[in-house]
């Protein structure tokens, strides 16, 4: 592995139920180094967002759960923790996909996916522990369709093998996706976290684009404008007005 500290310590657990999962249990018991990895091939109940389910058929994605020890951040900078970790995930997208059509089509769907054009490529979930104003420790949950070639109907999704037509060595996602999550995490530690600010809206999903929404059961037109400094979405309403959205309370259309 080709990093300072992110995927130096790496546990393999070759069926699993959820590496967040696995990764919490281990910060009760331990402290591991910074920067471990638990990955696995065949991850049975991934978790993501408002208690949804990740589908994965086995050995085709990668789940990955990373833990680290942001303690220089208060609670109410932890949204950059997604900002980095979406960032990293769409480098790992653009080095793969180089050469493609679709490198432009490289999207962050706020507040936690990855999609390519219209269709979800990877999703994350964090959990964070406090410790009085401050992040205890973050276990960093990402999840990437790589050589899958079907989805079920509900989901909209595509993979790495479905654009380009080739297969990836699943391994080799990982070491990827370790150097470019290292290097977003120490441009964050680098005090860099207005070039990284940019840097997620420069790839934020429907930045500046009339579309639909739905909200307390009222769909309306919205207009994302940008992510507040604790990370709700910014939206203007037809009439001009701004509304800030938090996880649970806007649903795209």
């Amino acid at each position: 592995m080709k990093t300072l500290f992110v995927g130096q310590n790496s546990i393999n657990v070759k069926v699993i139920d959820s590496t967040n999962s696995y990764a919490s249990e281990l910060l009760r018991n331990t402290k591991p180094p910074e920067g471990t990895v638990i990955y696995s091939f065949e991850q049975q109940n991934g978790r993501g967002q408002r208690g949804n389910k990740w589908e994965s058929e086995p050995n085709k994605n990668g789940a990955f759960s990373f833990i680290f020890y942001p303690s220089f951040l208060q609670a109410e900078q932890q949204f950059i923790l997604n900002k980095i970790t979406s960032l990293a995930v769409a480098d790992v997208m653009a080095e793969l996909l180089k050469g493609s059509d679709k490198m432009q089509e490289i999207k962050i769907k706020w507040p936690n996916d990855v999609y390519i054009g219209t269709q979800k490529i990877a999703g994350i979930l964090i959990e964070n522990t406090l410790r009085e104003k401050n992040i205890q420790h973050s276990i960093i949950g990402i999840g990437i369709n790589v050589n899958q070639k079907t989805f079920g109907d509900n989901l909209n999704a595509t993979s790495l093998t479905l654009l380009t037509g080739k297969e990836f060595e699943l391994v080799y996602v990982l070491k990827r996706l370790c150097a470019f999550i290292e290097a977003r995490y120490l441009q964050l530690k680098s005090n860099k976290s207005e070039y990284l600010n940019v840097a997620y809206l420069q790839r934020l999903y429907k930045l500046k684009e009339w579309h639909s929404y739905k909200s307390a059961d009222q769909v309306f037109e919205g207009k994302i404008i940008g992510i507040s400094a604790i990370g709700k979405l910014q939206v203007e309403l037809r009439m001009g007005q701004l509304q800030e959205f938090d996880l649970k309370e806007i649903q795209f259309l």
